[in-house]
């Protein structure tokens, strides 16, 4: 007899997981909660359950009673057909995991082939930081990076096409001496981007050639545009610029870590991941998130879950 392909669920939750899940669809679509996260639905279904008095709380008491010893049944059926009983997820399991990234960044090798970040913008930012620094004296470090995205959203396709293939040309250089590296004893070397990350690496690519696109079709409506309208245009520009010194200050990266970052190319990656709010709550230092986006070669999303444990 073959063994079902997928092992039971273990029923969780109580009495008032019962309740929540015969309740939820109609929760969520109360006016106050329709359309926010799934907390707000768990919030309002707690207010409702301790409200419940004995007799109709001993309903979903009784129903998850009777949902356990379906579970009890459904287990012992999976077993006795060959099916083999996985292990619950423990904390420990993470710890483990992150403790075998730290020993992999501590045994890494200086000398193995280094891995490109930055894109296109990167051998930008690379070729002309000499002069965003001379341009920015004073200023603090992520003045550069800030200074060096301007300025590459003023460039044509042509110039960024140089860039664009001086980047691919790092990369296949990268992928070539990687088949020959060999990591000394004890070391790691720097593996290539995964599948997924090579997905969202292109996704984000994508993304900002689409914002350049709107950016030079904006850009030539208001060419066109009569004197009347530009000077509509102008009277707004003047009181976006009013809003935008009201908003508060941006971030400041810490010396040490801006250092380190600027020189890895990774300034930008860096302001736009500490700037999420589920980082903030997090508590993450800078630090971690300048190591959490080196280890996912640059990559913002892949770097913020490192730091979440999703």
């Amino acid at each position: 007899m073959a063994a079902p392909s997928e092992q039971p669920k273990k029923v969780t939750g109580g009495a008032f997981g019962q309740f929540l899940a015969e309740k939820r669809p109609e929760l969520s679509q109360l006016p106050g909660i329709k359309g926010k996260p799934a907390t707000a639905v768990v919030k309002e279904a707690s207010i409702r359950f301790k409200a419940l008095d004995e007799t109709q709380r001993k309903k979903y008491e009784d129903k998850y009673e009777q949902a356990k010893l379906k579970y009890a049944k459904d287990i012992e059926a999976f077993l006795a057909a060959g099916g083999e009983k996985k292990a619950p997820k423990r904390k420990g399991d993470k710890d483990d995991k992150k403790a075998a990234k730290k020993a992999a960044k501590k045994n890494k090798d200086p000398d193995a082939p280094k891995k490109v970040v930055g894109g296109a913008f990167g051998c930008f930012l690379a070729k002309n930081r000499a002069l965003f620094i001379k341009e920015c004296a004073g200023q603090p470090i992520t003045a550069i990076t800030k200074l060096a995205s301007t300025r590459w959203k003023t460039i044509d396709d042509k110039e960024k096409e140089v860039f664009e293939g001086e980047y691919q040309a790092k990369k296949d250089a990268f992928a070539e001496a990687m088949k020959s590296y060999v990591p000394p004893a004890g070391a790691t070397g720097e593996p290539e981007p995964t599948k997924k990350e090579a997905k969202a690496a292109a996704k984000e690519a994508a993304k900002q050639a689409k914002d350049d696109a709107k950016t030079a079709k904006a850009e030539e409506k208001d060419k066109k545009k009569k004197p009347k309208v530009a000077k509509t245009v102008a009277k707004a520009k003047g009181k976006s610029a009013k809003t935008k010194k009201q908003e508060p200050a941006k971030l400041e990266l810490q010396a040490t870590v801006a250092a380190k970052a600027e020189k890895a190319g990774l300034t930008e990656k860096l302001l736009q991941l500490a700037a999420r709010q589920d980082i903030i709550d997090s508590g993450a230092t800078q630090s971690k998130m300048l190591q959490a986006l080196e280890a996912s070669g640059g990559l913002i999303h892949p770097a913020k879950r490192a730091l979440l444990g999703a």
